[in-house]
């Protein structure tokens, strides 16, 4: 876990305030869910959690297990399944926050992990398929980031060619696939049992992966099999995608494993320039609801505001400074008219400006503004260009808005 110092805490503020607006926008409700959570709520909504993974606490009063959420689908779900249980659907729900999982890359392994995210609740198939991958595009961009790419797969691809196996082998082959270990794949199903297209359709599973020229193969590959609806739900969501143009470059896994026994239709992730791990990913979970006595369908994803925040560094996206002015001799009355205009400011304990100037670069002031008797001095902190506006003292409120503030 790590502080977050001004500049970044800044920069994570505002993607969050875009993202979410963009969902609130979009016809979804904010709701916010404690840090904490009884493990067995967790359990229910993940499966079981794994000690290595969750930072598990007793709770003093009632002796119960409770731990720092991991994900916070499982918290909706039990809000939606009690407190929210008698609204129609479906239900269109955001958040954003902080998760606690044990990270396994190399660099940055902060176990503290800031999303945005949404659940949609009881719209099913491919309608809420796509309401969803519109609003994580429309997300994506509102955070500033053009250039991305949504990366599809099926659940259900792999799950139905693999389920009449017993769950030791299914693990087996789920994690050689998860590899994309083609040779293991084809030794691991012939040790299982399989013959025929089902052991041809798993054994090339592994090299169905990328743009629109696997599909002809994937056809041959798949049609006649356990898979083929699977397939064919895919192929649709792909079409809708693609002619909605909601991501620049789209791709297509076929041999997807993530989160096997979570998922239970669409799954995807959304990748950039940078971070080298997903900036985002989702997908459809029809079975979660059903583990609190409320089944219904359920989609929703979660972007990571830390690897947003990467590729856009990675382009030259960084937020820019935010206009902040530092005051010299200002009244009260300036400063709440500088404040009702929106523009963040304070009034410098400096007694000259040339110690005002090193205190605002100090914290990340745009711009000093000192009042003198002839008017307003205005000093851009970048360059230290001195700029005077001949105002009267008494006329500066009333005048605010012609101040040469602009941005930083």
């Amino acid at each position: 876990m790590r502080d977050l110092l001004p500049p970044v805490a800044r920069r994570q503020g505002e993607l969050a305030r875009r993202i979410t607006r963009c969902f609130e926008l979009h016809g979804y409700e904010i709701v916010t869910l404690p840090v904490f959570e009884y493990a067995e709520v967790l359990e229910r909504g993940l499966g079981a959690l794994d000690s290595d993974e969750v930072l598990r606490f007793v709770e003093p009063e009632s002796g119960e297990v409770v731990a720092l959420r991991p994900d916070m689908t499982p918290q909706i779900a039990r809000i939606l399944a009690t407190r929210l249980a008698d609204l129609p659907g479906p239900a269109r729900l955001c958040y954003h926050g902080s998760v606690m999982r044990r990270r396994r890359e190399r660099a940055r392994r902060h176990r503290q992990i800031f999303q945005a995210g949404v659940e949609l609740l009881g719209l099913e198939g491919p309608a809420g398929d796509l309401e969803i991958l519109r609003l994580a595009s429309a997300g994506v961009r509102a955070a500033g980031l053009s250039s991305f790419v949504f990366d599809l797969g099926h659940a259900r691809i792999a799950a139905a060619l693999l389920e009449t196996l017993p769950e030791a082998r299914t693990a087996e082959l789920v994690d050689a696939l998860a590899i994309k270990d083609q040779p293991e794949v084809s030794r691991r199903a012939q040790a299982a049992g399989y013959t025929g297209r089902t052991l041809m359709a798993l054994s090339e599973l592994c090299e169905l992966h990328g743009a629109s020229e696997i599909w002809p193969r994937a056809e041959r590959l798949l049609f006649g099999t356990a898979a083929e609806a699977a397939l064919r739900e895919l192929q649709q969501i792909w079409q809708a995608v693609s002619a909605a143009e909601l991501a620049p470059k789209l791709l297509v896994d076929l041999s997807e494993t993530r989160n096997f026994a979570y998922y239970t239709g669409l799954m995807f992730q959304i990748h950039a320039d940078g971070p080298g791990s997903p900036i985002g990913a989702g997908g459809r979970y029809d079975s979660l609801l059903g583990r609190f006595g409320a089944p219904r369908a359920a989609a929703g994803f979660a972007l990571s505001l830390d690897h947003l925040a990467w590729a856009l560094e990675s382009i030259g996206r960084e937020e820019s400074n935010e206009l902040r002015v530092l005051t010299l001799g200002a009244s009260e009355a300036l400063l709440t008219g500088l404040r009702n205009l929106g523009v963040p400011c304070a009034e410098s304990q400096a007694a000259v400006a040339a110690d005002a100037l090193a205190y605002a670069r100090a914290w990340r002031f745009s711009h000093v503004l000192q009042v003198e008797p002839q008017g307003v001095s205005l000093i851009s902190v970048a360059d230290e260009q001195k700029r005077s506006v001949l105002l009267e003292p008494e006329a500066l409120v009333s005048s605010l808005g012609q101040l040469p503030l602009g941005s930083a």
